[in-house]
């Protein structure tokens, strides 16, 4: 774990030093829900609804559609593995001409510690991508087909209760950072750096089972090897979890 953590670090950093590149700016807003439902002791399925917006709230850049099924083979260590549906539209400063859509698999690991009062998460997630292909010499354009590629994410988390209120509740805070590393083909020759996610959050627990966070994400993204995108974001996060292990 700690090797492929490694390399996944030298390269996000190797992505972002080459010469003569040019960044576009953007900014957006990213509203998800997400929901845990706790079938067993070892078992619960994770949905995730998101809508991405740019131009702040003018305009919806992507709307994200993903469930999973995660067993926990110990207290700190759980796997997983699910589907997501991806649709964007033309909208941002790098957009497809057409609305365009991805059909992706996922596999997961997640290992949690505790180091003091923080909650520190490390994931490391496998992603098999089909992508539409626009057909960009026909007007107006078309899907025409799709490509297949492998990607790897790896995010590191920190949480922990910031200040202690009145009515013996907390303000939470969450700190984390994701590095995704796309891979050429269909296979996993020849990674490079796809992009890099940091989020900076507060929280409150409006229900045992339901909590809010919001706060500030940036969202570095790598079209190729001369252009970026960076995306200034407001990101608003609301679960609400079922436990259906619990008797009436």
């Amino acid at each position: 774990m700690k090797k492929i953590i490694f390399a996944l670090l030298i390269l996000s950093i190797c992505g972002k030093i080459n010469a003569q590149t040019e960044t576009l700016k953007d900014n957006g807003s990213w509203f998800t829900f997400l929901n845990k439902l706790k079938v067993s002791e070892k078992i619960c399925i994770g949905n995730i609804v998101q809508q991405r917006n740019v131009n702040f709230l003018k305009n919806t850049q992507a709307i994200i559609l993903a469930s999973s099924i995660n067993y926990r083979l110990s207290k700190y260590l759980s796997i997983g593995l699910g589907y997501l549906h991806y649709t964007s539209f033309p909208y941002g400063a790098l957009h497809p001409s057409i609305k365009k859509k991805e059909n992706r698999f996922f596999q997961n690991i997640t290992l949690n510690s505790n180091v003091g009062k923080v909650k520190i998460s490390n994931w490391l997630q496998f992603e098999e991508r089909n992508i539409d292909l626009i057909n960009s010499n026909i007007t107006p354009n078309v899907i025409e087909g799709d490509k297949y590629v492998n990607r790897i994410r790896y995010r590191i988390q920190a949480s922990t209760n910031l200040l202690k209120l009145k009515n013996e509740t907390f303000i939470m805070g969450k700190l984390s950072n994701e590095i995704r590393i796309r891979f050429a083909g269909g296979g996993i020759s020849t990674p490079n750096f796809d992009q890099n996610n940091f989020a900076a959050l507060l929280g409150y627990k409006l229900l045992p089972n339901s909590s809010v966070w919001i706060g500030y994400g940036r969202y570095y993204y790598r079209k190729n090897s001369e252009l970026y995108v960076s995306n200034n974001l407001l990101h608003v996060n609301l679960s609400y979890d079922i436990d259906l292990t619990k008797k009436k």
